[in-house]
């Protein structure tokens, strides 16, 4: 539970300014981001602004550290079982909905359910998985063995042989267990929304990890990046994209050529794009604070071996349509658009939401690409889907799924991740930092490894 110490050192040190003192509960925050989502149900979260409302109303069984490990978060513990292959999760005693009726069993059975229906990659993982898992998510049944509540606060999960960190899709934002209309049990109850413009929120009491410092928050969503910074600038926003607050490495640029459609069916065209790209100039000119390592995956997530395979040059000619999110700096996609004419092409470019770049296809795509799960092997996954690729990929995917030495599973990804990036339907042009900026006064706010930010230690200076 968050203690407000504040108050306590200012009885000690009546001389200090407060700003010195620590936490303290109050105050409202604005925060500018851009596509704010329409529904508050648990998704598969694209951008920034999708992956901060889910996070402020739902929560999830267990979440995501460092490392990429489960660590707890509704389930406050597990053990293993039958060699592996049976999981035991305990839910934390107390645990409420938003309307303060308690987390059972069962609601995390019908919402784990859901889940392993739904788009997500993480979801079809741990469906592919669990006893009874791919049945179930064809819909050919509606049996389910892989999954049970015996008692009101534990749940099992069944495997159907050992698995490397098989918890670890439980910590998708779409697996967020909601109650029996939706409600959710995350650090913010949802007071208002204006789909797409405005969401208000004020801190849930019953919290698991204790009640947020904020008594209040709004999310203001802006289709145009230069209007959100505009007014963070004139002072109507506290926190918003930008540098000047927290950051974290947490993002690839990523920029996706269709293999189905000329000119990037021929892998030589995918080759003259890939030569093209100077990810060196492309950092240092436009990505401060990023990583132009060649890899698909950020350091965090998986480590660059610095290997990579000279793309050779070409010229292709003709015209080109380049999709890109709004998430990504305006000054790298003009970055990019010249270095395709470098070799010829024409490019026309059209602005859309992270959401609507990632469910397009065709010509080319530019996004801010941030994994629904930051663990190596699920993130792997999830590019493969994106890329739709080839059976080699697949087949290394497979093997990393069976490993249960995460140390010999950490060699098969690394294969797995050069097999991908050889496709070149995937051209990772720089890990970049997710970052925010933040009026003086405000405290504790972090981006987690997933590119989320946190907001449930923020506080403000009075």
């Amino acid at each position: 539970m968050r203690i407000a110490i504040g108050v306590t050192l200012a009885l000690c040190l009546g001389g200090v300014a407060f700003g010195a003192l620590g936490p303290r509960y109050g105050g409202d925050l604005a925060v500018g981001v851009l596509d704010l989502p329409a529904s508050p149900e648990p998704s598969v979260p694209r951008g920034m602004g999708e992956r901060l409302v889910a996070g402020l109303i739902h929560e999830t069984l267990v979440g995501i550290g460092t490392d990429g490990v489960p660590v707890p978060a509704l389930a406050r513990g597990w053990k293993t079982a039958v060699g592996g292959r049976e999981w035991t999760l305990q839910l934390r005693e107390g645990a409420t909905f938003h309307d303060d009726r308690p987390l059972a069993g069962a609601d995390v059975v019908r919402s784990l359910r859901r889940f392993l229906r739904s788009p997500s990659v993480a979801g079809t993982h741990l469906a592919d998985e669990l006893e009874g898992g791919a049945a179930f998510r064809a819909r050919t049944s509606e049996e389910l063995p892989g999954l049970a509540a015996p008692e009101a606060g534990q749940i099992v999960i069944r495997l159907d042989q050992p698995r490397p960190l098989p918890l670890a899709p439980l910590a998708a934002l779409a697996a967020a267990i909601t109650g029996p209309s939706g409600e959710g049990c995350g650090p913010f109850v949802p007071t208002l929304s204006v789909p797409g413009k405005r969401a208000a929120f004020t801190a849930f009491g019953g919290h698991v990890r204790g009640r947020a410092y904020l008594d209040s928050l709004q999310l203001l969503g802006f289709s145009d990046p230069q209007a959100l910074r505009g007014e963070f600038q004139a002072g109507k926003l506290d926190v918003a994209p930008g540098p000047g607050g927290p950051s974290a490495l947490a993002a690839t640029v990523l920029l996706v050529l269709d293999t189905a459609q000329p000119p990037f069916s021929r892998g030589e065209a995918r080759a003259a794009v890939a030569a093209a790209i100077d990810r060196g100039d492309l950092v240092a000119n436009f990505l401060p604070g990023g990583d132009p390592s060649p890899s698909l995956l950020v350091p965090s997530l998986l480590p660059s071996l610095g290997l990579e395979e000279p793309a050779a040059a070409g010229t292709l000619s003709g015209t080109l349509s380049m999709l890109v999110s709004r998430d990504v700096p305006p000054l790298v996609s003009q970055r990019v658009v010249a270095y395709l004419g470098t070799i010829g092409l024409q490019v026309t470019v059209a602005a859309a939401s992270p959401a609507a770049v990632s469910a397009s296809s065709g010509g080319a795509r530019l996004m801010m690409w941030s994994p629904e799960v930051a663990e190596a092997g699920l993130a792997l996954e999830e590019l493969a889907a994106l890329a739709g690729a080839d059976p080699t990929v697949r087949e290394t995917l497979s093997l990393a799924g069976r490993e249960t030495d995460l140390d010999r599973r950490r060699g098969v990804l690394h294969r797995a991740e050069a097999a991908l990036r050889s496709t070149r339907a995937l051209l990772p042009l720089a890990a970049a930092p997710v970052a925010f900026s933040q009026r003086r006064g405000i405290h504790d706010l972090a981006v987690g490894p997933g590119g989320r930010l946190l907001l449930d230690d923020a506080w403000i200076e009075p």
